[in-house]
C-alpha cells in the first residue's frame, strides 16, 4: 500500500503557478504509479495571494529561439518594467477581521471576517468526494488569529468526514507559525523553508504550544539538525521528505541546508540518522515533485523492508486515519 500524504491540487484556473494541476491530473498520476490513497490540499498559489501590481501576473516576454509567441512571466529576471520587484501578499489582522495588503506597495487586495479559502477548500471536498476511497483533503486555512479557530471549527462540525486535517503556509501568508495555538481535532501540515517566517524552528514551536496535535513538518524539517532532535523526542511530531527529486536538483530551493547531501536518497537518510522511522511520511508535493521521482527514491533506499512500509503507508495511516 502507498498513501501520498502531501500533494496540492487546483479547484478551477484561478492559480498563479502550476495552474494546470488539478484533480484529473492527481488521479492520473496515482493510477500510473501504483497510489492507494492520496492527501491533496490546494495549491497555494492562489490568484488572491497575488498582488495586481506583481508583473507576472500581466507582463509578457519572448523566449529567444522559441515561438514568437509571448508567454506569461514567471521569472522576474526577465521583466524590465516598473513593477519588476515582486509584490508578495501578506495576511494581517485589524478589528477582527482578516486583511490581505501586499508589503511591497500596500495595496489593499481584500478584507473580510471569513476565511477567504473557504471557498475553495468546500471546492475541494465536493470535487473529492466522488473519490473519497482514495482522495482525502487537507484544508489550507490562513495564519490569522481572527479567523483560524472559527475556520477550524467551521469544518470540523460540518465536514468532519470528509478531510483528514488542516494545511499551514507560513512562507504564503508571510506570517510565522510560533505564536499560534488552537483547538483541533485533526492533524496539522505545516511548510517549512529556509527562511525566518518558515523556518522549521517554528514549527517545532507550534508543535510544542499544541502537544495534542498531531504535527507533520513538510520538506524534512530543512534538514535542520537541531530541529530534528527535538522532533525525536516530541510524541506529537512527524515529517515528510518531500519532494526529495526537487530539492535535491533545486538546492537553491530554499527548502533544506543541502550539506553533505549527495543524492536525493541522502535527504532520507539523515532525517533516519536523527528521527525514529515511524516518524517519516511519503509525500510528492506535486505538482513541485511528482510521484514517480519520489516513488524511486523510497525504492531505491537500503533499508528493511518494514520501514519502507512505515514511510510510504503506515506512519500517514496512524497520523491522519487513526
Amino acid at each position: 500500500m502507498i498513501i501520498n500524504s502531501h500533494v496540492h491540487v487546483n479547484t478551477d484556473e484561478n492559480y498563479f503557478f502550476y495552474n494546470d494541476y488539478g484533480l484529473k491530473r492527481l488521479l492520473t498520476e496515482i493510477e500510473q504509479n501504483g497510489i492507494d490513497m492520496a492527501f491533496p490540499c490546494l495549491n497555494p498559489k492562489i490568484g488572491i495571494f497575488r498582488c495586481p501590481n506583481d508583473c507576472s501576473m500581466t507582463c509578457t516576454f519572448t523566449v529567444l529561439g522559441a515561438s514568437s509567441q509571448p508567454t506569461v512571466n514567471n521569472n522576474l529576471n526577465n521583466c524590465k518594467c516598473e513593477h519588476s520587484k515582486r509584490h508578495r501578499v501578506c495576511v494581517t489582522e485589524d478589528d477582527g477581521k482578516l486583511i490581505l495588503r501586499c508589503r511591497t506597495c500596500g495595496k489593499l487586495i481584500l478584507e473580510t471576517t471569513i476565511d477567504p479559502l473557504r471557498r475553495y477548500n468546500l471546492d475541494l471536498i465536493n470535487l473529492c468526494r466522488a473519490y473519497r476511497h482514495s482522495i482525502k483533503p487537507l484544508i489550507y486555512v490562513s495564519l490569522c488569529t481572527a479567523t483560524i479557530q472559527a475556520e477550524i471549527n467551521f469544518f470540523e462540525k460540518y465536514f468532519a468526514d470528509d478531510f483528514v486535517g488542516f494545511k499551514l503556509h507560513p512562507w504564503n501568508d508571510q506570517v510565522s507559525v510560533a505564536n499560534f495555538k488552537f483547538h483541533s481535532s485533526k492533524p496539522v501540515l505545516i511548510h517549512t523553508g529556509m527562511r525566518e517566517l518558515e523556518s522549521a524552528k517554528n514549527a517545532v514551536i507550534f508543535a510544542a504550544q499544541n502537544p495534542e496535535i498531531k504535527t507533520v513538518i513538510a520538506h524534512a524539517a530543512t534538514l535542520d539538525e537541531e530541529v530534528l532532535k527535538k522532533i525525536a523526542t516530541m510524541e506529537n511530531v512527524y515529517i515528510d521528505c518531500c519532494p526529495s527529486s526537487f530539492m535535491y536538483d533545486s538546492k537553491d530551493s530554499g527548502l533544506f541546508y543541502p550539506e553533505e547531501i549527495l543524492s536525493p536518497e541522502d535527504i532520507y537518510y539523515k532525517a533516519l540518522d536523527f528521527l525514529p522511522s515511524g516518524k517519516i511520511l511519503f509525500g510528492t508535493d506535486s505538482p513541485w515533485g511528482n510521484s514517480e521521482n519520489e516513488l524511486a527514491v523510497v525504492r531505491n533506499l537500503k533499508i528493511p523492508e518494514s520501514v519502507r512500509e512505515q514511510i510510504l503507508f503506515k506512519n500517514a495511516r496512524d497520523v491522519y486515519l487513526s
